[in-house]
This record gives structure tokens, C-alpha cells and sequence, in this order.
């Protein structure tokens, strides 16, 4: 027995892209990665590794993650927003939400 509206998967969605959407215009300044140092160390061996590593990974990653968070969030929106609407299409007994 489902008590729940018909329209939660869609409001729940529509949340999600919201939420996305203020993401990514406030993008607060936590979670800004620092840009990486140009210069050069005189570093050895695990530390060296260390730091070529994080230099490396820093920049495949967006400059600010709240970015790459909410574009996350409106697609996992837009993908249940799709689903119900797809959903109210099929018959009730092959209902997905």
C-alpha cells in the first residue's frame, strides 16, 4: 500500500534542479581549490611523488567542486523529472513511481 502523492518523484526532482541551479551560482568560497604552485621545489623521492600527484589531480578538477556538484544534482533532477513524465505515459500496472 502506497500513501505517498503521485507527484513526490516530480516535486523531488524539481528540488533537485533547484538546488543544483543555486549551486552553481553561489558557489561558496569552501570549497574553492587553491590554485596549484608554479614553482620549482627541490623535492625527492615520496615527496616529490606526493606533490606531482596533487598538482596533477588538482587539475582535472573544476576550480570550484560546488560546480561539478550541482550540475550533479540537476542532472539526477532533470533524469527523475523524465522518469515520472515517461511514467504517467506507461500503463499503472507497469509503473515505475
Amino acid at each position: 500500500m502506497d500513501n505517498s502523492p503521485r507527484t513526490s518523484p516530480l516535486l523531488a526532482g524539481l528540488a533537485l534542479v533547484g538546488a543544483g541551479l543555486v549551486l552553481r551560482q553561489i558557489q561558496p568560497s569552501v570549497l574553492s581549490l587553491p590554485e596549484p604552485d608554479k614553482a620549482d621545489r627541490n623535492d625527492h623521492g615520496v615527496r616529490r611523488a606526493a606533490r606531482k600527484s596533487r598538482d596533477g589531480l588538482a587539475g582535472l578538477l573544476p576550480k570550484n567542486l560546488t560546480g561539478s556538484i550541482g550540475r550533479s544534482l540537476m542532472i539526477m533532477g532533470l533524469g527523475l523529472v523524465t522518469i515520472r513524465a515517461l511514467d504517467a505515459i506507461v500503463d499503472d500496472k507497469d509503473a515505475l513511481y
